[in-house]
C-alpha cells in the first residue's frame, strides 16, 4: 500500500478513535470523522463508504495483528523465543496487543460499539481455541467440543472485559493466569 494511503487511513482511524472517546458510535456522522482527520469528504469515500466501514476495517486490523501467529520481538513485549505451541504465551501475546490498543478498545467497548468488537474477537479467537483444546492444553471436560469451544471462548471474552472495565493494572500474564484458572 502507498504510503500517502497509509497515512490517509491512519488518520482516518485516529479521528474515528478520538470521536469514539467523546461520545457513542451512533451520534457520530462522517463529517465528524472529516473534520478530526484533516481529510477531505472525496478522499473519506475513495477508502470508505460509511463509518461502519471504518469500525469494520478497523477492527479487522487490530485483530489482524492480535491474532498473528507471529511471536517477532515488539516494543511492550518480547515472545520471538516462545513456542507458538505455548498456548499459555500465545494467549499473553494477544492480551499484550489488545493493552496496547487499550485506549481505543475501551473507547471502542464503552460507545455502542461493543458487540461489534466482541463479535470479531470471537470469530478470530475461535480457530485459536479450537487447537488449544483439540490438544488438550486446557483442561477436557466430558461435554461436546463445541460446547468446550464455545465456553473457553466465552470466557476469554469475559476476562478481557472484566480487564478492560476494571482498573486493568493487572498484567497481560495475569490475565492469561485468571483465563487458565477459569478453564481448569
Amino acid at each position: 500500500m502507498d504510503k500517502r494511503v497509509r497515512k490517509t487511513i491512519a488518520a482516518i482511524y485516529n479521528a474515528f478513535g478520538e470521536c469514539l472517546k467523546e461520545r457513542s458510535y451512533n451520534s457520530i456522522a462522517v463529517e465528524d470523522i472529516l473534520q478530526k482527520a484533516k481529510v477531505s469528504r472525496s478522499t473519506f469515500y475513495a477508502h470508505f463508504k460509511t463509518k461502519d466501514d471504518v469500525l469494520d476495517s478497523l477492527l479487522r486490523n487490530i485483530f489482524h495483528h492480535v491474532f498473528s501467529h507471529s511471536l517477532q520481538e515488539e516494543k511492550s513485549h518480547d515472545f520471538s523465543k516462545a513456542s507458538v505451541l505455548d498456548y499459555k504465551h500465545l494467549f499473553t501475546h494477544i492480551l499484550y496487543h489488545l493493552r496496547d490498543e487499550g485506549e481505543l478498545v475501551r473507547a471502542i467497548l464503552s460507545s455502542g460499539c461493543r458487540e461489534r468488537f466482541l463479535a470479531e474477537m470471537r470469530h478470530e479467537l475461535e480457530p485459536l481455541m479450537t487447537r488449544v483444546l483439540r490438544e488438550g492444553a486446557l483442561a477436557s471436560k466430558e461435554v461436546p467440543e463445541p460446547l468446550r469451544i464455545a465456553s473457553a471462548l466465552d470466557s476469554f471474552i469475559s476476562v478481557v472485559d472484566y480487564w478492560f472495565f476494571t482498573s486493568g493494572n493487572e498484567s497481560p500474564e495475569t490475565i492469561t493466569d485468571y483465563f487458565f484458572a477459569l478453564n481448569d
